[in-house]
C-alpha cells in the first residue's frame, strides 16, 4: 500500500500523455515492497519504470562496501531513463516506499503506439527537471560543508513534496544512514546537523517528518533557488507544427 502523503500527488502529477500512451500499450502497474531492489546495477537494460506512487532511490555501490544514492524519484519521475541506449544498468534502484510503478519495456517506450507529439514533450520536459535537480545535487555534495547540505536537501525535498500546498510538514523518504548516503555523510554528522537546525529553531522533527519553521532564513543561508516546477504547464501537448517556420519563410523570400 502506497504511503498517503504520496497518494495525495501522485495522480496530479503522472502527465495525462503518457498515461493515455500506456493504455495503448497495455502496461500494468506493479506493486512493490519498501525496502525492495528491483533492478541491479549491470543488469540488462530492459525496462524504465514510471512511479505512480512512492519512492525509488537510484544508487551505485562504491568500494569498501560504501554506497552513494544518485537520485530520489518522486511520483512522476521515470526511473532508469538515464539508461536508454545503454546495454547495462548504470545505477540499482529501489523503493524507499510501498510503490506503484508502470513497468515500461524500452523496446515499447520507442513504438509509434506509446510515441506522439504530447508524450514526446512529456519525456523531454521531466528528462529536464530531473537534470537540473541532478545538477544541483552534484554542487551541494561536492561543494557545500555538512550543515548547509543537511539544510539543501530539506529544501529541495520541501520543493518537491509541499510545493505551494501550504502544509510545511513533510516526511523525508529516507532513514539517517540512507541520508548520509546521499549526501556524503557519516551519521553522526546528519544527526548533529538535524539537532543543531531543530535548536536553532529553522525546523521541528518527528522522526522522519519535518516542519520548516524559517523557510526563507534557511533558502537565505545557502543561496537556494527552488526549480520551478508546474506540471500543469510542464506537461501540456505541443501542437505541431506544419509548414515553414517563420525563418525559413523569410529565407525563401
Amino acid at each position: 500500500m502506497s504511503h498517503p502523503a504520496d497518494r495525495k500527488t501522485s495522480n496530479a502529477q503522472v502527465p495525462a500523455a503518457i498515461s493515455a500512451g500506456l493504455s495503448r500499450l497495455n502496461v500494468a502497474p506493479l506493486s512493490v515492497a519498501a525496502g525492495t531492489d528491483f533492478q541491479h546495477e549491470g543488469d540488462e537494460a530492459e525496462t524504465v519504470y514510471l512511479v505512480e506512487s512512492g519512492w525509488v532511490a537510484s544508487y551505485t555501490d562504491l568500494n569498501q562496501g560504501q554506497r552513494q544514492i544518485l537520485y530520489l524519484h518522486q511520483a512522476g519521475d521515470i526511473a532508469g531513463f538515464a539508461d536508454l541506449g545503454s546495454k547495462t544498468a548504470s545505477c540499482s534502484l529501489r523503493s524507499q516506499r510501498d510503490c506503484v510503478l508502470f513497468p515500461i519495456p524500452i523496446s515499447k517506450l520507442q513504438s509509434p503506439e506509446f510515441l506522439s507529439v504530447a508524450t514526446i514533450t512529456a519525456l523531454f520536459q521531466k528528462y529536464a527537471q530531473m537534470q537540473c535537480i541532478l545538477m544541483r545535487t552534484l554542487a551541494t555534495v561536492g561543494r557545500m560543508e555538512a550543515r548547509h547540505r543537511v539544510v539543501w536537501l530539506i529544501l529541495m525535498l520541501h520543493d518537491r513534496v509541499v510545493g505551494d500546498s501550504g502544509d510545511q510538514m513533510f516526511e523525508i523518504p529516507l532513514n539517517q544512514s540512507e541520508i548520509g548516503d546521499f549526501l556524503g555523510l557519516t551519521n553522526v554528522s546528519v544527526s548533529k546537523m538535524f539537532s543543531r537546525l531543530a535548536e536553532e529553531g529553522y525546523i521541528e522533527r518527528k522522526g522522519r517528518k519535518i516542519l520548516v519553521r524559517r523557510l526563507a532564513d534557511m533558502q537565505k543561508m545557502i543561496g537556494y533557488q527552488n526549480v520551478p516546477y508546474r506540471p500543469e504547464a510542464m506537461f501540456a501537448p505541443v501542437q505541431a507544427h506544419t509548414g515553414k517556420s517563420a525563418r525559413n519563410r523569410a529565407l525563401s523570400n
